[in-house]
């Protein structure tokens, strides 16, 4: 589109033709965030997410990658979806997350360490496995205590 000239048909064709790939884009997005929505809330009664910043994250160095993976509108499908299934969504503080092991333990690591090894329990797990099981532990501790 860069190389046609200002006002032509051949720079209108080239508008139009990206216009459709970018259409055909969100629609590709939307169509996965609808269908992994649904396939979550069809399989669980409980489903405990982290409360981030999307907003702040996406201002970030990390924008481009952030927007790409619509974390925004899949959260809003899922906990629509959620709701109309009956199933509840929880969020989680994210603080401390991918830094505790299981048994409680505080294990510090920086982001390039990806393997999880527990020095108290000697738990050695993926570093994501460990902090969804711990986002899973806190999302029902928070679900109890509200239905209680």
């Amino acid at each position: 589109m860069s190389r046609r000239v200002k006002g032509s048909n051949g720079r209108r064709k080239a508008v139009r033709k990206l216009q459709r790939i970018h259409e055909h884009i969100a629609n590709q997005r939307a169509d996965f965030v609808h269908k992994f929505s649904r396939q979550i809330v069809d399989g669980y009664q409980l489903i405990a997410v982290e409360k981030l910043n999307i907003g702040g994250m996406s201002k970030g160095m990390l924008a481009k990658q952030v927007h790409d993976a619509a974390w925004r509108s899949f959260l809003e499908k899922l906990t629509v979806k959620a709701a109309e299934a009956g199933r509840r969504v929880v969020e989680v503080n994210p603080a401390g997350t991918s830094q505790h092991c299981l048994c409680g333990q505080e294990v510090r690591k920086t982001l390039a360490v990806r393997v999880h090894r527990c020095p108290k329990c000697g738990l050695v797990a993926p570093r994501d496995v460990v902090s969804a099981q711990l986002i899973l532990r806190l999302g029902r501790s928070l679900a109890s205590a509200n239905v209680a």
